[in-house]
C-alpha cells in the first residue's frame, strides 16, 4: 500500500472549548471561571497592545466589543476565514461581518472579522505564526472577560483518507510521534502535554450520524516544523531521503493512528492545555461539494455549535 498525502482540498479542523476551572493550579490570572491566563505580568501592564490585530487596551472596551464571543474560527488563509464568517452570517442572519483587521502594524499575516457571538481571524503557516495568533487571540478573550468559548480551526490535511472522510482528531503528536510539544525558552527546552479531552468525540461522531453526510472516522494529527523535508516531500530544494524512506515514515504514522499532517496543530494543543483549557478534538476532512444546509439560528445561539461546524465544512476547501 502506497500512503499518499492529499494536500488540494483535504479539509481539516481541530476544535477547543475553552471552559477554564477555577481549582487548575496552572490557571494563575483570572476568577470566576472566565478565561484565564498564566501570566501575572498581564494584570500590572498599563497597556496590553494586540499587535497584529491593531487593538489596544487603553482605546478599546474589549468587553463591550467582544464580551459576547461564544464561537471561534481559526484558519490559515484570510481566503478561507472570509468564505467561513460570510456563510456564518447568511446562515444565522447576523448581516454583514464587522470589525475587520486585515492588516496589522508588523504586517503579519493575521485578520480578523466578527459576526455575532462569532469571531473568525486567519493564522499564517506554521508554528510561529499560529503561536503569535494564540497569544493575542487568548489575551483578547481574557481581556473580553469571554466564557465558555469554543475554538474551531478549519484548515486542510490528511494521509490514506479517502476523499469525502471527516476525521476526528482526539490526540495531537509531534514529528517524533510523541504527546508532546517541544520549545526551547531561554535555553532550556519546556515540554508542554498535548493532551485533547475526549470527551468532544461521541459528540462530534453523533453529529455525524444525524447528518449522515460524511464517512467519520477517529485518529490522531501528527505536527510537522516545516512543510518539504518535515512532511518528507520529494519536490523541495533539499531531499536527502528517498521515496522508500518516506512511504516507510508515512506508514508507520499511519499505522500508530496518524490520520493527517500539520504544522500548527501541537503548539495550538499545548498553548490551551498550559492556559487550563480543557481541550476536545480535531476533525479532518478530504474532499467534498455538498450543498449548503441551513442550521437553525437559535440552535446555534444555545451553544449547539457542533451541527454547524458540520454543516459548515465545505466553506473550508
Amino acid at each position: 500500500m502506497v500512503i499518499r498525502g492529499a494536500p488540494q482540498a483535504v479539509g481539516c479542523v481541530f476544535m477547543v472549548r475553552i471552559s477554564y476551572s477555577c481549582t487548575d493550579q496552572k490557571v494563575i490570572v483570572g476568577n470566576d471561571c472566565l478565561v484565564q491566563l498564566s501570566n501575572p505580568n498581564i494584570v500590572t501592564m498599563k497597556e496590553d497592545v494586540l499587535y497584529d490585530f491593531s487593538l489596544s487596551t487603553s482605546t478599546l472596551e474589549f468587553p463591550a466589543m467582544f464580551g459576547d464571543v461564544k464561537f471561534v474560527s481559526v484558519l490559515g488563509s484570510h481566503s478561507r476565514m472570509n468564505s467561513f464568517i460570510k456563510y456564518v452570517a447568511v446562515e444565522l442572519a447576523f448581516g454583514h461581518p464587522g470589525m475587520s483587521t486585515p492588516t496589522s502594524v508588523y504586517d503579519c499575516p493575521h485578520a480578523m472579522y466578527k459576526v455575532g457571538p462569532v469571531l473568525s481571524m486567519s493564522h499564517g503557516m506554521g508554528i510561529p505564526s499560529i503561536a503569535i495568533m494564540l497569544h493575542e487571540l487568548i489575551k483578547l478573550l481574557y481581556h473580553a472577560r469571554c466564557s465558555k468559548v469554543t475554538i474551531v480551526h478549519i484548515s486542510t490535511s490528511g494521509i490514506g483518507l479517502e476523499s469525502g472522510s471527516v476525521v476526528i482528531n482526539w490526540q495531537a503528536v509531534g514529528a517524533c510521534l510523541k504527546v508532546e510539544f517541544q520549545q526551547l525558552v531561554l535555553e532550556k527546552w519546556v515540554v508542554q502535554s498535548t493532551d485533547l479531552d475526549e470527551q468532544l468525540v461521541p459528540e462530534l461522531l453523533q453529529c455525524s450520524a444525524d447528518l449522515s453526510e460524511f464517512t467519520t472516522v477517529v485518529g490522531h494529527t501528527m505536527c510537522t516544523l516545516d512543510f518539504y523535508e518535515g512532511q518528507g516531500h520529494l519536490d523541495g530544494v533539499l531531499c536527502f531521503y528517498t521515496e522508500k524512506d518516506k512511504q516507510a515514515y508515512l506508514k508507520a504514522a499511519h499505522t500508530s493512528g496518524i490520520s493527517n499532517i500539520k504544522m500548527e496543530s501541537s503548539v495550538f494543543a499545548a498553548m490551551c492545555n498550559t492556559c487550563g483549557t480543557f481541550l476536545h478534538s480535531f476533525l479532518n476532512c478530504p474532499s467534498w461539494s455538498p450543498a449548503m444546509v441551513p442550521l437553525p439560528r437559535a440552535a446555534f445561539l444555545k451553544g449547539s455549535c457542533l451541527s454547524f461546524i458540520y454543516h459548515a465544512l465545505q466553506v473550508s476547501i
